[in-house]
């Protein structure tokens, strides 16, 4: 509980995981053997309290050895998920399908990076703070999206459906939906969120999500509930796809942070 009178500042207001992984992107694309390209995320956590954040998880992973091979494993496993969810955008506008759906967007560039075909829309849902914020440092790079970008803020996250529908989304027409850093969730609510995107789907849907820890006792496997639901699923191991990729995960014995994350792409038969 917060204390009264207590105001969050930016990296509250965002949250760790979006700045750490917009981070993480930054550094992959400055890699020479980078596996994806994201100019604009260095920007996005260039504000002085952002930075300081990553900084000071940099500092400790150089001083806990454990913790900075963890770090290694994540970057690349965020790097591969990037790569996948970027590959399955090309695919949905190959496929024809003109709408899309990136579900806590956070800070998530792909309208204004990727190659859109002209009459694409790209739907971004999170909070309003989180959605002003980005398109105020967007703007500060003069960055353009490259397709007509709607941004849905909702706060709370329970009613994005609704705000959805006002944003001028249209079920009838096939949709690609991204679902990524939000799985495994509690049980109810993950089962509320992939209804509610099922509910809205026309035929024709595709959705890809990733899952961090895998199949795993104890709570839903979505790749289940959707073919349950009449969607044919296909899922790839996370250190499968890193070696498709030539950055094959290392094995380092520690269960503590072992890779068992998996990627699930899914298309809406009927």
């Amino acid at each position: 509980m917060r204390p009264p009178g207590h105001h969050p500042g930016l990296a509250e207001r965002i949250g760790a995981p979006a700045v750490l992984a917009a981070a993480a992107r930054a550094s992959e694309s400055a890699r020479p053997d980078a596996l994806i390209s994201d100019p604009l995320a260095a920007a996005l956590v260039s504000a002085p309290e952002l930075a300081r954040l990553a900084d000071a998880t940099a500092e400790l992973n150089g001083q806990v050895p454990a913790l900075a091979a963890a770090h290694r494993q994540l970057t690349d496993y965020l790097a591969a998920r990037t790569h996948r969810f970027d590959a399955f955008c090309a695919d949905a506008a190959a496929a024809g399908i003109r709408q899309i759906v990136i579900l806590a967007s956070r800070l998530d560039t792909r309208a204004f990076r990727l190659s859109w075909p002209d009459d694409t829309i790209v739907f971004e849902i999170d909070r309003p703070n989180t959605l002003l914020y980005k398109a105020a440092a967007l703007a500060g790079q003069a960055a353009r999206p490259r397709a007509r970008w709607r941004p849905v803020g909702v706060e709370p996250v329970a009613t994005w459906p609704r705000a959805l529908w006002n944003a001028r989304f249209n079920h009838n027409e096939p949709t690609a939906w991204l679902v990524e850093g939000l799985v495994p969730m509690p049980a109810a609510e993950q089962d509320a969120l992939i209804t509610e995107i099922d509910m809205l789907s026309a035929a024709g849907s595709l959705l890809i999500l990733d899952d961090s820890v895998g199949p795993h006792s104890g709570y839903n496997d979505p790749a289940d509930w959707l073919t349950s639901r009449g969607w044919g699923v296909e899922t790839i191991w996370a250190r499968d796809y890193l070696a498709e990729l030539n950055r094959p995960v290392v094995n380092t014995g520690d269960e503590l942070f072992e890779l068992s994350a998996t990627f699930v792409t899914a298309e809406k038969i009927a």
